[in-house]
């Protein structure tokens, strides 16, 4: 263990996951020590089930096996796109009302250089939610204006005019879309953990594209102290693949 892996190790021990860890164990010591069984056992599975649910590595054997079905994108030999369809999502607003690209913005990245390198005609986004304090927002506008910014031409952008709130309406416009311009080859584009849940939506509206993945999270972990800690990005990768196993088991 080298000494920036215990620095690392220490101050995430006094994050708040962190500390909030440790104070579950002072209490199953001190239930302990009392003799108080029931108590101790119950902090003990509270301090289990924080680790599991924060675990660095947990997170990241459940994200490589949402994303093993994808393949990867191969760019200078994929053949080109009629239209590549980016599913909304990569996108966020400033404290002063300007997108910016989220963590999911990969995604429109990858559009942008599938676009530059000559694999596809159009880019189309989507998108809608309502979580901004000012009203709905329009994330595939929001998706326009960064392409704009990557050096996408407006001719070559396509945003869905009505309002999607969740995949499957996106898809159900894409679809619609592909009939109505007679496009051949479409390429849907999303986060590859994403993409699995996706895949099997577009098929029961009987669109076929092909699935292009972005914004990989999977990558194995070697062994840090520091990971066996509850932290931020354990928490955020063990809720993501939990949610698109639920999504994907209810059908959404």
């Amino acid at each position: 263990m080298t000494l920036l892996s215990l620095q690392k190790t220490l101050a995430l021990l006094v994050m708040p996951a962190g500390l909030l860890w440790l104070l579950l164990f002072a209490g199953c010591l001190r239930c302990f020590i009392r003799r108080q069984r029931v108590p101790a056992l119950l902090f003990l599975s509270a301090a289990v089930l924080e680790a599991i649910a924060g675990n660095v590595y947990l997170g990241s054997i459940l994200t490589r096996r949402l994303e093993a079905p994808i393949p990867p994108l191969q760019m200078t030999t994929v053949q080109p796109f009629d239209a590549v369809c980016v599913l909304g999502g990569g996108s966020q607003v400033d404290p002063f009302g300007q997108p910016q690209a989220n963590h999911a913005g990969d995604r429109i990245v990858l559009a942008a250089r599938l676009w530059h390198a000559g694999k596809a005609r159009v880019l189309v986004a989507s998108g809608a939610t309502h979580d901004a304090v000012s009203g709905d927002r329009n994330l595939g506008e929001e998706t326009r204006l960064l392409w704009r910014g990557l050096g996408i031409p407006d001719s070559a952008i396509l945003v869905v005019e009505e309002p999607c709130w969740i995949t499957r309406d996106e898809l159900v416009a894409y679809r619609r879309l592909q009939g109505r311009f007679g496009w051949h080859r479409v390429a849907l584009v999303s986060s590859a953990w994403h993409l699995p849940r996706a895949m099997a939506l577009a098929r029961r509206e009987g669109f076929e594209p092909t699935p292009v993945g972005a914004d990989w999270q999977g990558r194995p972990r070697p062994f840090q102290l520091q990971f066996l800690v509850p932290q931020a990005e354990g928490f955020a990768e063990v809720h993501r693949a939990c949610w698109e196993y639920l999504g994907h088991w209810v059908g959404h």
